[in-house]
C-alpha cells in the first residue's frame, strides 16, 4: 500500500506553509523531498508524523495519520532535544522502549543495539554522555536510535547535514538497508546528488507546493528542478551515468 496525500494544506496563522498538495508515496521505497529553504519540507515531515494540524487527507496504510496511534514511525529531526546524564548506548536503547519498556531490553534487543552501534561507528563511545558528542556524532546517535526502533516508516530531516563525506555515505547505506525489510523511507536532503544516489522517488517543493513528483531519474533531469532553485543549479552526468548537481556560480552581486 501507499501513503496517499490529498489536498493537503497547512496554515500557521494566516501563513500558508503547505498549499493543496496531492501525491502518492510508495511503501518500501525511499522518497526524498528537495527544494530551497522555506519550501515546507520539514513541515511536510511533521504532518506525516502526525505532529501538525492540517486540512485535506493523509492516509497511511488506509488510515488517516492522526487517527492511527499504532504506527511504528521513527523520526530523526534536525535539532533534537538532548537528554542530560544519558550515555550513547542508553540513548540508542530508547528505540526499543516501545517494544520492551525502558531498561527492560531483551537479549535480542541488546544484540540489535550492539549491532547498530557498530554499524554507525558509535560503539567505541557507547559509554560517553550524549551531551559530550559532537554535532556529527549526535546525528549518528539519532539515526542509530531510529534504526533500533525497527520502524515501518522512517522520517529523516536532513540526516547528513552534520556529517563528513565518509559518514554521510556510511549512514545512508545503513538507512538504505531498511528497504530490504520493507521499511518506507522519507527524507529531506539539501545535497541533491546524494538524494539521486539513494532515493527512488524525488519530490520537488517550492513555497509550499509540489512542482514535480516522480522517479529520481525523471526529476533530476527535469526543468522543474532548475526552476525550484531559480535556475542556479547545473546537472552533469558522469561516465557511470550517475548525475551530479552543483550550484551555478552565477554573476557576482554588486555592492
Amino acid at each position: 500500500m501507499t501513503i496517499v496525500v490529498s489536498d493537503l494544506t497547512v496554515r500557521y496563522g494566516e501563513k500558508v506553509v503547505l498549499n493543496d498538495i496531492s501525491l502518492e508515496i510508495t511503501s518500501g521505497k525511499w522518497t526524498c523531498l528537495v527544494g530551497p529553504n522555506g519550501a515546507g519540507k520539514t513541515t511536510f515531515l511533521k504532518v506525516l508524523l502526525g505532529m501538525a494540524p492540517y486540512s485535506g487527507s493523509i492516509s497511511d496504510q488506509g488510515v488517516e495519520v492522526f487517527k492511527n496511534h499504532n504506527r511504528n514511525v521513527a523520526f530523526v529531526p534536525q535539532s533534537p532535544q538532548i537528554p542530560q546524564g544519558m550515555t550513547v548506548a542508553e540513548y540508542v536503547a530508547l528505540g526499543r522502549s516501545k517494544k520492551d519498556g525502558w531498561g527492560n531490553e531483551s537479549l535480542s534487543s541488546r544484540a540489535l543495539i550492539h549491532k547498530i552501534l557498530v554499524q554507525t561507528h558509535l560503539f567505541g563511545m557507547h559509554h560517553n554522555l550524549v551531551t559530550h558528542l559532537s554535532g556529527g556524532e549526535m546525528q549518528r546517535a539519532l539515526i542509530a536510535r531510529a534504526l533500533a526502533q525497527e520502524p515501518e516508516l522512517i522520517l529523516l530531516d536532513e540526516p547528513t547535514s552534520a556529517l563528513d563525506l565518509h559518514h554521510q555515505i556510511s549512514v545512508l547505506n545503513n538507512i538504505e538497508l531498511l528497504k530490504e525489510e520493507g521499511v518506507t523511507i522519507i527524507s529531506t536532503m539539501h545535497d541533491i546528488t546524494l538524494a539521486a544516489m539513494f532515493a527512488e522517488q524525488i519530490v520537488i517543493m517550492k513555497e509550499g507546493k509540489v512542482l514535480l513528483s516522480g522517479s529520481s531519474h525523471e526529476v533530476i533531469h527535469s526543468p522543474e528542478l532548475k526552476k525550484a532553485f531559480d535556475n542556479r543549479i547545473d546537472v552533469y552526468t558522469l561516465d557511470s551515468g550517475r548525475p551530479v548537481i552543483i550550484a551555478s556560480k552565477g554573476d557576482a552581486e554588486k555592492n
